[in-house]
């Protein structure tokens, strides 16, 4: 946490040398671990609402690493040991009023993966903790939990998965600007288009609601949303006798221009997990992740988006999520 200050620091005092940045909002970044992948999300953004028929897209990458196991006497356990990666391509279309609608086509790709030396040296290297992960063979894969001795969810390995699309419909309540609070309320749904039988949905519809918050001063962007979902259970799991609970998250995002292509980010976000109804620490724990990244305008309407995430709620959430995203925007001034 000192680290994170220390940075947002000294980022905000080099954005003071950027003259009337244009702010696009934070970086849309979500938790990678495979259970909450199954959940209705909607991701962080400003408080701004696109002009009647126009549109933009986005192509997100987001790579994570895992290792997190852990039983008891009762039959509970979890083991999630392997890497996913996650691709979404995003639309966006705006009809006027202050409405935009938003869909998301997401895919996912899972397999035991090749981190597992470099972040076991990462690890001894800061002194942090390694989760047992030099008793288990390197690049291996496994994602399962169980209740009560019965097998509830599992995440099957796969080149390639379909995952839940995810719809959603915003309205600009009040426009953000220099010194005033933006505010936009949004909701959703998600279709059980991903195979719940292999872990790549929940085979439910959910629906979310949620609030966006928007300040900016100083040609910093202040960010903040909250929302909530009420979450579909797969067949499996109602099988064990396990409900996926409802997913509660809040988050916090500062954008900051180091120059007029080139804004920084520091976000955090907290989310309730769905799997807490299996009664260990694991997967009862809320989870709290911190995001570090960037944005560099590199033509007309395109950009790249880079970012690390880390857990900040040990035994709980990747230990690291590598993010890569690129953004079109029509009529956005040139840098």
């Amino acid at each position: 946490m000192a680290f994170a200050g220390g940075c947002l620091g000294l980022l905000a005092a080099s954005s003071g040398c950027v003259a009337r940045p244009r702010l696009d909002g934070p970086l849309p970044v979500r938790n990678q671990h495979p259970a909450q992948l199954t959940v209705f999300h909607m991701a962080p953004a400003a408080a701004t609402a696109l002009p009647a028929g126009t549109l933009s897209g986005r192509l997100d990458f987001a790579y994570s690493n895992l290792f997190l196991s852990d039983s008891d006497a009762a039959g509970n356990s979890w083991i999630m040991d392997g890497e996913y990666l996650r691709v979404g391509t995003t639309l966006r279309m705006g009809l006027g009023g202050g409405f935009d609608l938003q869909a998301e086509v997401p895919v996912a790709h899972t397999s035991g993966g090749f981190l597992d030396s470099a972040v076991i040296d990462y690890h001894d290297a800061f002194g942090l903790p390694g989760q047992s992960r030099k008793m288990t063979p390197p690049n291996e894969y496994s994602i399962s939990a169980s209740k009560e001795g019965t097998v509830a969810w599992t995440v099957d390995q796969s080149d390639i998965a379909l995952m839940d699309i995810p719809l959603q419909l915003s309205w600009q309540m009040l426009p953000p600007g220099e010194g005033r609070l933006g505010t936009t309320l949004r909701g959703g749904i998600e279709l059980p288009t991903g195979n719940d039988e292999h872990g790549y949905g929940n085979g439910e519809i959910d629906a979310g609601l949620g609030v966006v918050l928007d300040y900016r001063f100083a040609g910093i962007g202040c960010y903040a949303h909250a929302q909530h979902t009420f979450a579909g259970t797969p067949d499996q799991a109602k099988g064990a006798r396990l409900e996926f609970a409802d997913v509660t998250s809040l988050g916090l995002a500062t954008e900051l221009p180091l120059s007029t292509a080139l804004h920084a980010f520091v976000q955090f976000e907290w989310e309730t997990s769905t799997l807490r109804e299996i009664e260990l620490p694991e997967l009862q724990r809320e989870h709290l992740l911190l995001w570090l990244g960037g944005r560099l305008q590199v033509a007309e309407h395109w950009g790249i988006e880079f970012g690390l995430g880390e857990d900040l709620q040990g035994l709980v959430s990747p230990d690291f999520t590598l993010w890569l995203g690129g953004t079109w925007l029509p009529g956005r001034p040139a840098p």
